[in-house]
């Protein structure tokens, strides 16, 4: 176990990586900061890093790719290459093949956390951690928050029901948890916060005059940024009281059946909702953002114009990260994790970590990302325009 400070944590690293002769190092969670700083002791000594994290497909599958995600995947971005490189990959299925016990990845993800709370200052004493809310403060707000999603479901459903007979565009934003690496290090700086106010009034100035617009909060939402008042504070700012709705909860199956339309930041939701058909536009950096897929017009042009995807695309995109930078498995449960370690090994020790060639450098959204005001100044991939 590693007891030093973070800024002695790149020796301790490499002193324990040469003493045991590491070829790979597998990080879970790549934008973290002692990971990121792994990734850079890494490659300074030729040693691969490999980033995992929860899949794009769900439930039993982990991701196992050379890098990181999102703004920082060596996953190509382009339709044709992606055509290309999956004629060679036969044979997939998407089955689920492992269950997860919800009970169990509940008390252990809870242990986890609150161990790291109370007993860091034994364990670990010059541990850094990266948190975006105090861990009390965080876990103290779930209490509350179960309280009112428990009295929020019904309300919810009515909504649904309301505005299934509502004849007029609807637009679906499923929001993200604030504190996900996917805001705080593949989107703007506070982006969730300005990405509300940026749909808002795209949809006010662009979308048809009876359009809906529905923004729904992530199920494991904690709370503490309170939407559920300040979305609607801000649509009575803008005029749109009546043609923006919140919701807390609801059958998320229903509402992919009567949207026009789907706005994301770079969420999985979004990767869902194409499946479901379901015309996609995408505000962040997001692996599955790619022509064919999603919308890559802007905003304003998205509202009257909702293209859906092809799905002749889409069956040959799922195979490609399937089997591209996925393998089979799962953080909880016996089963599923024992087919992680034993799959996760195959595909370390193969001539390729990434197959078919589905890998790209430098990783092609980082143009995308800088163009967002994304801070890239720590990407060993990154080149400024001289």
């Amino acid at each position: 176990m590693y007891r030093g400070s973070l800024a002695q944590w790149p020796a301790f690293l490499a002193a324990h990586l040469r003493a045991q002769g590491a070829t790979d190092i597998v990080y879970f969670a790549d934008r973290f900061p002692y990971h990121r700083i792994a990734q850079d002791v890494a490659r300074g000594m030729g040693v691969r890093p490999v980033s995992m994290e929860y899949g794009y497909l769900r439930p039993d599958w982990l991701i196992l790719e050379e890098g990181g995600q999102s703004t920082y995947s060596h996953f190509p971005n382009s339709n044709q290459f992606i055509r290309d490189r999956a004629k060679a990959i036969a044979g997939f299925e998407m089955a689920q093949l492992h269950e997860i016990p919800e009970v169990t990845e509940a008390v252990l993800e809870t242990g986890f956390h609150l161990s790291n709370a109370f007993l860091a200052w034994l364990l670990t004493p010059n541990y850094a951690p990266d948190r975006y809310y105090p861990v009390i403060r965080e876990f103290s707000s779930y209490v509350p928050r179960l309280i009112r999603r428990a009295f929020a479901a019904k309300p919810a459903n009515r909504l649904t029901n309301h505005l299934r007979g509502v004849d007029a565009p609807k637009f679906l934003v499923p929001l993200q948890m604030q504190n996900d690496y996917q805001l705080r290090d593949n989107a703007p700086p506070g982006y969730q916060h300005g990405f509300i106010r940026e749909v808002m009034e795209s949809f006010q100035n662009a979308a048809p005059a009876n359009a809906r617009l529905i923004f729904k909060l992530h199920p494991m939402d904690n709370g503490l940024e309170n939407w559920g008042r300040r979305i609607p504070e801000m649509a009575r700012s803008l005029g749109l009281a009546d043609r923006v709705h919140f919701l807390d909860g609801g059958d998320l199956t229903a509402l992919f059946g009567m949207v026009s339309g789907c706005v994301v930041i770079n969420s999985t939701m979004g990767l869902r909702a194409i499946k479901e058909n379901v015309p996609t536009k995408v505000m962040g950096v997001a692996v599955y953002d790619i022509d064919g897929l999603t919308y890559q017009g802007a905003l304003d042009g998205f509202w009257e114009n909702p293209v859906p995807p092809d799905p002749a695309f889409l069956e040959i995109f799922i195979r490609a990260i399937g089997k591209g930078i996925h393998v089979r498995g799962t953080v909880y449960g016996r089963s599923g994790r024992a087919a992680f370690v034993e799959n996760a090994v195959a595909r370390l020790e193969a001539t390729e970590l990434h197959e078919a060639g589905l890998y790209v450098s430098p990783p092609p959204r980082l143009a995308r990302a800088r163009a967002l005001g994304i801070d890239l100044s720590d990407s060993p991939d990154w080149k400024p325009a001289s």
